[in-house]
Formats: structure tokens, sequence, C-alpha cells
């Protein structure tokens, strides 16, 4: 049984994060076709040491959260000298800062590639992890990246290393139905995400406050953590009733958010393959969505997206998906689930022990994203 040291997840189950999202959904599935998995995550974010047949192993913490960023990266190495993984599988591009000695203990290497990855500019002493991590990808053994947009970033394949493109998948509903979460009566746009400036949450809601003078009784509702730097003072003041804030709340709560909204919109300007929007798709939300290179590698039609810069342009797309919703849904069959995505991972896997014995290995499919 091949063993896989998961790198980068700051926590399972119902922990706010595209990278945690995933890998609650994926490794499972990657557990029940035979493969070991351990998740090596952070405090608070696992409180057992298991999940759905998945290993979950906590990093030591001091409690202060830059120290333990780099806590994290050091003891998650000396997690893998110990235990001798046949891969290292690294979330996130920071995480992959010290990717060249897990090499060096013998260890085979997968790099997920996703939004952060292009997230310049970096400050601090993350901006040298980052530009660290992005140097040794050429050491990596695979890389997955998140969209074909993403892909064109990467350095070329070469000898040794192999590049994929491999996105996130749809949640089949029920998956989501697991409790009562908050129900919001009348018309609303639901935005679901980190309140961040990557996010443009602020220019959501200008646009959102333009639109709103021709309708008066429809409401913003936002669900999300506060991120860093994101001037949550000034959306407080601008004390307006329609702008509904829930804060964060798990995966599981989301469901009838997702019903019984009139539309969801992901305002991003920085993005990798959007999970929020795939669970708006998998209730059959119609959705809304900016014009970036990632976004529009989910093929959807021309009047789904806007331009995320131009609050006009915003404002115009809210007024033609609140006149008629039912043309904004999407189908669902036109995205994988995630047991697909789970075989699609395990095929990079495999080409990676075939290179070794002189196998042919089934070539790894791109994501039909």
């Amino acid at each position: 049984m091949k063993t896989i040291l998961v790198v980068g997840v700051r926590g399972v189950p119902e922990v706010e994060g595209g990278v945690e999202k995933h890998a609650e959904r994926l490794f499972p599935l990657i557990a029940d076709r035979g493969w070991r998995i351990c998740i090596a995550g952070m405090r608070p974010f696992l409180q057992t040491g298991e999940y759905r047949g998945v290993a979950l192993w906590r990093a030591p913490s001091f409690g202060i959260r830059r120290i333990d960023r780099w806590l994290y990266a050091a003891a998650t190495l000396f997690k893998a000298i110990r235990m001798r993984p046949d891969i290292v599988h690294f979330a996130r591009l920071e995480s992959a800062a010290l990717l060249l000695a897990y090499k060096l203990i013998g260890c085979k290497t997968v790099v997920r590639y996703g939004a952060d990855c292009d997230a310049h500019p970096w400050t601090g002493p993350r901006k040298w992890a980052m530009r660290c991590a992005q140097y040794q990808l050429r050491w990596a053994d695979s890389i997955i990246a998140l969209t074909p947009a993403l892909a064109r970033k990467l350095p070329p394949p070469h000898k040794g290393r192999t590049n994929h493109v491999i996105g996130n998948a749809l949640d089949r509903p029920e998956r989501l139905q697991k409790g009562a979460g908050p129900v919001i009566s009348g018309d609303y746009i639901l935005f679901v995400g980190q309140i961040s400036q990557k996010k443009n949450v602020h220019s959501l809601i200008t646009a959102f406050r333009t639109f709103a003078k021709r309708h008066p009784q429809v409401k913003l509702v936002i669900v999300g953590r506060w991120g860093r730097n994101a001037r949550r003072r000034q959306i407080s003041a601008l004390n307006d009733d329609r702008i509904v804030m829930l804060g964060a709340l798990p995966r599981s709560k989301l469901a009838p958010l997702y019903q019984g909204a009139r539309f969801f919109v992901n305002p991003s300007i920085r993005e990798g393959h959007s999970n929020t929007l795939l669970e708006a798709i998998s209730f059959g939300c119609p959705v809304l969505l900016s014009d970036l290179p990632e976004n529009r590698d989910l093929r959807l039609d021309s009047k789904h997206y806007f331009n995320p810069g131009d609050i006009h342009s915003m404002a115009s797309a809210l007024h033609r998906a609140h006149a008629n919703p039912d043309m904004f849904r999407v189908a669902r069959d036109r995205y994988p689930q995630w047991d697909a995505i789970a075989d699609r991972t395990i095929q990079v896997y495999e080409q990676l022990f075939a290179a070794d014995t002189g196998l042919p290995a089934s070539p790894a499919a791109r994501s039909s994203i």
C-alpha cells in the first residue's frame, strides 16, 4: 500500500478555504481506493485523528500565526523523515518551500498549483517562502494546475516532471444538506467566500448599492470570514440594512442559502477554480462571475461574465441576472463529480511509480472544467 503525506492543509472537515474543501472531498475518496493518506494540519483546525479513512496529524503550535507557519514547515518535514511516505502532496504552493528537502529524503512530490501561486506582490517572510517554492517547482515530479489558464503560467514539462490540469468538482447536493442553516426571506443575491481584496467584495457592495436604487427590496447576503486588511469598518459604516453579513458558516449550513438565492455572484480579481461557484451550480443556483481567465476556463456563455474592475459592468450584470435568473443557471452535467477527480489524481500518482518500473501507465486525463 502506497503512502501519501498531504502538506499545506490547515484542517478538515468543515474548515473554510478552497484548499481545505478540496482536501476534504478528494483524499477520503483516494483512501477508499487503497491508498494510505495522512493529512498534516494545524491547530485549531484539527479536532480528531481520523476523518473518513484519512489519518490526521496535527503539527505543534505556539498559537502565534507567523511562528506557527514556520514551525509547521519544519515539523512536517520531520514527520516525513519518520514516516517515509512514497509521495508528498503539497496542497498549496507555499507549503512546497522545502520541496527539495523532501526530495533528498527519497519522497516523490506533487504540487497543487492554484490561485495563490500567482498572487503577487507577496510581502514579508511569506514573499521569500513563495519565491523559494516557485524556484523549487523545477524539482517537483508532478504539478497539478487547477485550470488551463494557471497551467499556462507553469514552466514547460521536462524529463522527470509532468504537468496536469485537474480542477475541482461539483458536490452532490445531499453532501451539503446535513443540517439546517440560516434562511433569508425575500429576494437576495448571494456571495460566499473570504471577505478580502482578492475576492473584490467592496466593489461588489458598491455595484449592489447602484443596482439597489432600482431594486430596493433586494438584499446582498455575504457569507465568509474577514480576511486581513478587509476594511471592515468601511462596510460597517455604510449602515445599510440590505447588506446582510452572516460571517463564516460551515459548508453543511449553506444549502438553504444557495437554494433560496435569486442568483450567486463571484466578483473575484484573483481566483483558481472556485469551489463556492461549483457549489452554487450543484444546487442549480444561477451564477454570475468575473471574467478572469481562470473563470473563463469554465466555458460559460458570455452573459455570465462581467469586468470585476468596472463597477458599471458589475451593476449591469446584476440587473441582467435579476431580470431573468433562469437564464443564468448552468447544467450540472457539464462538470465532473469528485469521484472522477480522485481517479485522475490517482493516475498522476501511478505515473510516478510507472516511471521507476519502466511499465506503461494510463495517461492522466485533463479535467473537464
